[in-house]
């Protein structure tokens, strides 16, 4: 009995190493579904680009191109067998979006001699997840910085790679974030021009409309939401939030109350949560802009509390609420919220 255990056993080992062999000998992309989750598409890439990536799947044969937009990440087979196991252990850290476990996994795997020396997409791979985690995780001025520049060279020295498009919107908003407009507008205007999917130039467009805003450019702003309003292959969401910039603009040019009262409108009217949230973002920075930081408050609240559902938007109404704390020397709200946006990040 103890002899056909083993046996089996070894049967069993053998069917494992296998199957790993022939699963590393492949490259593997994480592709988002429409739904909440993702799906992995197992096979030779052949190309890479901002847009996507081509890949020959395995069994069938079949070219398939993965949207770079659709990315969530990538195994590739050439990558060091200890980078390759490593990473995979880093899975449930992933799944938890345990940022401070990623980045100090990833700094390891960067650090292996071996992978200094790997091909180089999957070099770059490792390096735009490290950049990427920085960002995600900096507190502090100088950590800020550091950051910033690290997604800053990243992006230079990677346009053609497919985490192009990624980094770059990453970059433009820390940038935006910490007030450096001219270089986040650097960013996005690169990022919309680029050949990366359309999901990438429409964000760029909204937020080159927002940092006008925020800059106090109106004129500027106003050009770029005539320039969306003439374009007839714009999509109605773009559109939608464009109107809610255009109502921010005449606020901040024109009837404060009427603009106030035609944002809570826009607001009630609209569905998508994450269109009321920008509705709101809008609303607390038209009163920001009046001195109001009270109401502005509370715009940015119902973001935090209510309509957080668009990542974005919520990441904007906690930074726009921990400059209002700064300003009103809340040092214990100022902590709160900077530890709330890391986490978010």
């Amino acid at each position: 009995m103890k002899r056909h255990l083993g046996f089996f056993a070894l049967a069993v080992l053998i069917c494992v190493v296998a199957t790993q062999t022939f699963v590393l000998g492949q490259d593997k992309v994480e592709r988002r579904e429409k739904k909440d989750g993702s799906a992995f598409v197992t096979g030779k890439i052949l190309e890479e680009t901002p847009a996507g990536v081509k890949v020959k799947v395995q069994g069938i044969g079949k070219e398939e191109v993965i949207p770079s937009n659709e990315i969530k990440g990538v195994t590739y087979a050439d990558l060091p067998a200890k980078a390759s196991l490593d990473i995979g252990k880093l899975q449930t850290a992933e799944t938890n979006r345990d940022l401070p476990a990623l980045l100090k996994g990833f700094e390891a795997v960067q650090a292996i001699p071996e992978v200094k020396s790997a091909p180089p997409a999957a070099r770059r791979y490792i390096d735009y997840r490290v950049a990427s985690l920085r960002a995600f995780t900096a507190e502090g001025d100088d950590q800020l910085k550091a950051a910033t520049k690290g997604l800053a060279d990243f992006v230079a020295a990677h346009p053609d790679g497919w985490e192009y498009p990624h980094a770059a919107r990453q970059l433009g908003r820390l940038q935006a974030d910490t007030g450096d407009y001219e270089g986040a507008t650097r960013t996005f205007e690169a990022l919309e021009k680029a050949n990366v999917p359309p999901e990438f130039k429409h964000e760029a467009t909204a937020a080159l409309i927002d940092i006008a805003f925020q800059s106090e450019k109106y004129d500027l702003g106003a050009q770029r939401i005539e320039a969306v309003a003439k374009d007839p292959q714009a999509p109605a969401m773009l559109r939608d939030r464009v109107a809610i910039y255009r109502l921010g603009l005449e606020g901040a040019k024109g009837d404060f109350a009427a603009t106030v009262k035609k944002l809570e409108e826009a607001i009630a009217k609209a569905t998508d949560p994450g269109l009321k949230a920008l509705g709101y973002n809008v609303l607390g920075d038209v009163y920001r802009a009046k001195g109001q930081r009270r109401d502005a408050m509370w715009s940015y609240l119902w973001v935090d509390v209510y309509y957080n559902q668009d990542r974005a938007e919520h990441l904007k109404a906690m930074t726009r609420l921990i400059k209002i704390f700064q300003e009103e020397g809340d040092a214990e709200k100022v902590a709160l919220y900077k530890e709330k946006l890391a986490r978010s990040r």
